[in-house]
Formats: structure tokens, sequence, C-alpha cells
């Protein structure tokens, strides 16, 4: 669909209470134009997705679009990637502040022995690819436990919460 079919179903969503929005996108498609990369930032900064991710378009043999006129410089296409990702930034660490003070059920993943915390993840976060909830805790778990974790904290570089177990 468009963006307004787009629009229109995210603003649906958003009233399922607790939904979480995940997508990809590819930066530098062959014929990308700067209005059309510009759009999707601004869409970005507009639908304040929970979990966003980008990749840069790479050439692959045996596909259609190998051989599509219009490739785009790969300095561009890491520049828009740049761009994109610090866009998203601006949205996580939106999302970080407002998870202060909140209270989630974290699914234990173990010891971090480098940072002396334990961690783990929420029904949000998809292991090995998003952030991870990092937290003192007040007794022995197994992974795979269900911890409550009150989030106290969040890092300003990658946007890993952090918090304690209550």
């Amino acid at each position: 669909g468009d963006g307004e079919l787009v629009r229109s179903v995210i603003k649906e969503l958003r009233g399922i209470e607790g939904m979480t929005i995940r997508t990809t996108a590819i930066v530098g498609f062959p014929t990308e134009t700067e209005e059309e990369f510009t759009e999707l930032c601004e869409f970005i900064k507009e639908a304040e997705l929970e979990r966003f991710g980008a990749f840069t378009y790479s050439r692959e043999e045996h596909t259609p679009a190998y051989n599509f006129e219009g490739q785009i410089d790969e300095e561009i296409k890491q520049e828009r990637y740049d761009i994109i990702m610090r866009t998203q930034s601006y949205v996580s660490e939106k999302q970080a502040k407002k998870a202060l003070g909140s209270v989630l059920e974290v699914i234990y993943e173990g010891y971090d022995p480098i940072l002396e915390k334990h961690k783990g993840g929420d029904y949000k976060n998809a292991p090995e690819i998003d952030g991870v909830i990092f937290f003192d805790t007040k007794g022995k778990h197994e992974i795979g436990d269900f911890i409550k974790v009150k989030i106290t904290d969040f890092d300003e570089e990658f946007y890993d919460l952090i918090g304690e177990e209550i």
C-alpha cells in the first residue's frame, strides 16, 4: 500500500494496548531519490516505531534489481543508512525515557560478567536483535524465569533499559 494506508493501519494498531510495531527498511535501492529518502525519514519520526532496523541495498546476482538502472553509489547508501539510524535513535531515546519507572515482566537470559548485571528481554524484544534489559536481582534465577523489573535508567548509546527486580 501507499503511505496513507500504512499510516492508517499504524493508527489503528496504536489503539491496541501493549502493541509493539517493528519494521525494517532498505535504503539506497536503485532509483531511490533524495525526496523519497527524506519522506522515509519523516515517516520514521512521525510513526515512532518501537523497533526499527535498516540496511543498505546490495546487488545480488540473479535478482531483478541487479540490472536496474539508477544504482546508488555506496557512499550515498551508507550516508543514508547513518541518517536514518540517527533518526531512529531520537525515537528510541524518547521511548526509553517513557519506560522510566515502569515495571516490565522480563524473561531471564543470564548474567553479563562484563557489566556485572543480569539480563533479559520483555515481550517487545526479539533476542539477539533488539535491546536488552539489564537489571540487579534479589536472588538466583534460571534461564527462562519471568522476573518483574522496575526500569530506573537506560543506556544512552544503545538504549538498553536498566532496572532492578522488585
